[in-house]
């Protein structure tokens, strides 16, 4: 039974104990914490772009998509045209916005909390649904309308990964 030392007043104890036993600190959610922390920071070093394209994660490769009740609006992701930059992480592999390649390698955003990266599954994706790519529409990277953050729920909604 090894021992770690408590976050909050130091004392030494024993590393299953769920709280400590001078300071009440919460050691169990603690660990769990940093272990999460850890295993997230090893899954951001493992980042990198393949240097190809996939199927836009939110418009699954036709550049625009539905809203259920008949409406469509295209899709900003993959700026209209239906295709993304393709990245790998030890995690899996990940559809990213052109012009948020940068900011998911370094760390700054993650599938289930953004609207411009989404998670494709632990195997290499393989052929488009559609063999050619539309013309791409630019976005503005500091445009509103990008959805940075997305809670997980509402993008479920939205029909995204």
């Amino acid at each position: 039974m090894p021992l770690i030392e408590c976050p909050d007043c130091g004392r030494q104890i024993s590393d299953r104990a769920k709280v400590c036993p001078d300071c009440q600190c919460p050691i169990a959610e603690v660990m769990a914490e940093r272990r999460d922390a850890e295993v997230r920071a090893q899954h951001v070093a493992s980042r990198e772009r393949v240097e190809r394209e996939v199927d836009c994660g939110r418009c699954h490769g036709r550049g625009w998509f539905g809203f259920g009740d008949g409406l469509i609006a295209w899709c900003i992701v993959c700026e209209h045209t239906g295709r993304t930059p393709l990245c790998r992480a030890s995690d899996g592999w990940y559809s990213v916005a052109p012009y948020a390649v940068e900011r998911f390698l370094a760390g700054g955003l993650d599938a289930p909390t953004s609207g411009v990266v989404y998670f494709l599954g632990a195997n290499e994706p393989k052929a488009h649904a559609f063999p050619e790519a539309a013309h791409r529409v630019p976005v503005d990277p500091e445009s509103p309308a990008i959805p940075w953050t997305l809670d997980p729920d509402e993008k479920r909604k939205l029909g995204g990964a």
